[in-house]
């Protein structure tokens, strides 16, 4: 649920969504629906705590009053079951912080049978993983709630060319299409699957984001409708057929199409959801928009639906491309909704009943990994403690689990149920390392920039003493990275090491060794031509 392109039903002008993308690498910029933003704050900025600005003086809803679940996304960096999820549920158990439970997106890491069995991730979890984690939910007091993506975002099954054909678009594996009665089949076994390992569950989440529908499949032109329309209308089909696997089960859907001014003019529309689902509405801003603080979406949803969800981010919403999360943005993007169901109506704000604060781990199945999960634990505790208190910690200070217990008044000893620290620590230490690394690669090049270098007229004598420090962190690196390794095959599979370390290790390692090569012509001349030097 990361990336908001343009669809048919959410014209240029709308400015409703908002979902944050702030990309840094200009390699790699897409175009994004062009809405109104409110810049993120860098993750150098610092906060003053002692400004009252940044300190809501009154919690704006009591803990008990505002139900929440931490979103853990495992189609990114899923954590090996035996070592994380007992450990995890005691800690969020033992944090009192009135977590309620958590919402996991599986995509392909479920242990699906049948016309599914060669779909799935070829390290997927297994049912005795799926039965340790319902157990340890529930011996911790946890709901879980599965999240099953019915409509958007199914590129993990159609990217395969044994569902080619139920792509709504021939040429794109988002969608499925819904004009083939043979796609609710296939739904109807994905979540019959799906609850047949959740037996505990009653509440399920059925995705339905950032749905870009063209109505292509030739069968659509059989039986036509205008994209709203064929929206609303599979939304229904599928909220029918979860209620027919489980009829007492609660059904929660994304809500951003559902908020395009197609819907909002459209009330009857959405009145046929009435009853059917509840949406989620995401914000990951930390400002809101007046557009989207006044919105009349707020009083539709209060009329149509007697549940209304927040969804708000601890990591993962931010940059494609992130090796460490950045707390603070997130921090203040959950005290920004509390800011924001202070502004509504009472009538509003009751129809608020949970969050979800969401931990994305990649943007969509074809991206890379972001956010590994131990890197955004002062994110998450951070959080938690703004919903509750509606204050906000210091938490781009924190580097280590006692820091943080000891500042939020827990015991200390909680962080010895908490899995991956080492990688916490591991991670900060590589970040501090990197930086070091580009600095001195970046003054390499002011040193003997590559003018200099092809006619060999290098200072050398700081050239030597620049090279001997980049070889030093060169060594520094391969030694961390070990280290880092080891501590990664305590949580992760070896597929997810070999990914991270690519996308995060190895473009350093690579800019060393070439700018090794590149300066040794240059570091041993021992005489010089007089100028010019053509």
């Amino acid at each position: 649920m990361m990336l908001t392109i343009a669809s048919k039903w959410s014209p240029s002008k709308s400015k409703f969504q908002p979902k944050l993308v702030n990309d840094n690498d200009q390699h790699l910029n897409m175009k994004v629906n062009p809405i109104l933003v409110n810049p993120s704050v860098p993750q150098a900025q610092s906060l003053n705590i002692n400004d009252d600005n940044l300190m809501i003086k009154q919690p704006l809803l009591k803990g008990d009053e505002l139900v929440k679940y931490i979103h853990l996304d495992l189609k990114g960096a899923p954590p090996q079951a035996d070592k994380f999820y007992e450990n995890f549920f005691d800690f969020v158990d033992k944090l009192q912080m009135g977590v309620k439970g958590v919402v996991i997106e599986y995509e392909d890491i479920l242990p699906l049978e049948g016309r599914f069995a060669n779909a799935t991730h070829r390290f997927h979890y297994t049912k005795s993983d799926m039965e340790l984690i319902q157990t340890a939910a529930k011996s911790h007091q946890l709901d879980v709630i599965p999240l099953i993506q019915t409509f958007g975002h199914l590129e993990w099954l159609l990217k395969l060319q044994q569902f080619e054909l139920f792509r709504d678009d021939l040429n794109s594996p988002m969608v499925i299409t819904p004009c083939l009665n043979e796609t609710y089949l296939l739904l109807e076994d994905l979540l019959k699957q799906t609850l047949d390992m959740h037996p505990y569950s009653n509440i399920i989440h059925i995705g339905c984001d950032e749905v870009i529908l063209t109505n292509s499949h030739p069968q659509c032109r059989e039986a036509w409708m205008d994209v709203p329309e064929r929206y609303v209308d599979h939304v229904k089909r599928v909220a029918n057929i979860v209620r027919r696997i489980r009829p007492a089960i609660r059904i929660l859907i994304w809500d951003d199409v559902i908020r395009g001014d197609q819907f909002l003019v459209n009330e009857k529309l959405l009145n046929e959801l009435k009853g059917l689902v509840e949406p989620v509405a995401w914000n990951y801003h930390p400002t809101f928009d007046d557009s989207y603080v006044f919105s009349p979406v707020w009083k539709i949803y209060s009329n149509l639906f007697s549940t209304v969800w927040a969804a708000s981010a601890f990591k993962g919403g931010l940059n494609r491309y992130s090796m460490q999360t950045n707390a603070t943005h997130h921090v203040q993007n959950n005290r920004a909704w509390l800011q924001f169901l202070r502004t509504l109506s009472t009538d509003k704000r009751n129809a608020f009943s949970g969050i979800i604060l969401t931990g994305w781990s990649r943007f969509d199945h074809f991206m890379p990994l972001c956010d590994l999960l131990p890197t955004a634990y002062q994110s998450l505790v951070g959080s938690l403690y703004t919903i509750n208190t509606g204050k906000i910690i210091p938490v781009e200070y924190i580097n280590d689990c006692d820091s943080l217990m000891n500042l939020i008044g827990r015991d200390a000893q909680l962080c010895q149920s908490l899995p991956g620290l080492s990688i916490w620590s591991g991670i900060t230490s590589l970040a501090s390392s990197l930086a070091q690394i580009d600095d001195r690669l970046t003054f390499l090049h002011t040193v003997a920039p590559s003018y200099n270098r092809k006619h060999r007229f290098v200072r050398r004598y700081e050239l030597d003493s620049r090279l001997t420090e980049l070889q030093a962190l060169h060594t520094d690196l391969l030694t961390l990275t070990q280290s880092l390794h080891q501590q990664f095959s305590e949580l992760y599979s070896i597929d997810i090491i070999d990914e991270w370390f690519d996308l995060y290790i190895s473009p350093a390692l690579e800019r060393i060794n070439t700018t090794l090569v590149e300066f040794s012509p240059v570091r041993n001349q021992t005489f010089w031509p007089r100028r010019p030097l053509i």
